[in-house]
């Protein structure tokens, strides 16, 4: 299992390395990340697979919260805290307990099993998803629920999806949004690589609909899609 640690206490990070592999000696850590730009920059450009995140809500330079927005959104968080202050916003990040300070065993033990048993979960989803991929085409077509009725919406009317509380959204040309019930990354597998890019945890796009990139402050990256009022997309 490959865990990542977010981190700036050294004694801290010790004692949950320590905890961990005494609970599951095939743990491998990859690395200690001790202040938001140091796991914003992890995200962003290591391919590694993460299995579980690890996270105090204070780093160095500020709150964890800001680095786990770059991070994919289907992997399970156990936030560690001195204080219950954040336990609110944690629930916004796939969290899978809020452990204070000092560390409690039990509960950390309780979140591995918990994250071992989502593996093995969506280990198997996988081979479903491949096997669905081989006999099926991709989607062209979306049934929403509206007030009165259910609605048919094609792909080509879609501007960009968008995952935002927790909800999928399918937002149209014409400027009108629908729930849609499927997590973004589930839609993701439904879609045609080559033609719908996912480019962070919360967006979304077709090709069609990008008209250009811009660079921004402190190395951010922004993608403009075409047409009136684009959202932000970093």
């Amino acid at each position: 299992m490959n865990v990542l640690i977010l981190e700036s206490d050294k004694s801290t990070y010790d004692q949950l390395c320590e905890m961990m592999v005494q609970h599951d000696n095939n743990c491998i850590f990859l690395g200690m990340m001790t202040t938001v730009q140091e796991g914003r920059d992890f995200f962003l450009r290591n391919k590694e697979r993460v299995d579980i995140i690890i996270a105090d809500t204070q780093l160095s330079d500020g709150l964890a919260f800001y680095a786990l927005d770059d991070a994919p959104e289907d992997v399970p968080v156990v936030f560690v805290s001195a204080t219950e202050e954040y336990a609110m916003k944690a629930f916004e990040y796939n969290s899978l307990s809020y452990i204070l300070k000092p560390l409690n065993e039990e509960r950390l033990y309780e979140a591995i099993r918990k994250t071992q048993e989502r593996l093995i979960t969506n280990e198997h989803r996988k081979e479903l998803m491949q096997m669905v991929k081989k006999h099926a085409k991709y989607r062209e077509r979306f049934f929403v629920k509206t007030f009165k009725s259910e609605k048919i919406i094609h792909i080509s009317q879609v501007r960009y999806m968008v995952s935002e509380n927790k909800t999928t959204y399918l937002v149209l040309k014409d400027g009108t949004s629908y729930e849609f019930d499927m997590t973004l990354s589930a839609l993701a597998e439904t879609l045609n690589p080559k033609l719908y890019m996912r480019v962070n945890r919360k967006y979304i796009v077709p090709e069609r609909e990008v008209e250009r990139f811009e660079h921004g402050i402190n190395g951010k990256e922004f993608l403009v899609l075409s047409g009136d009022n684009p959202p932000e997309i970093i």
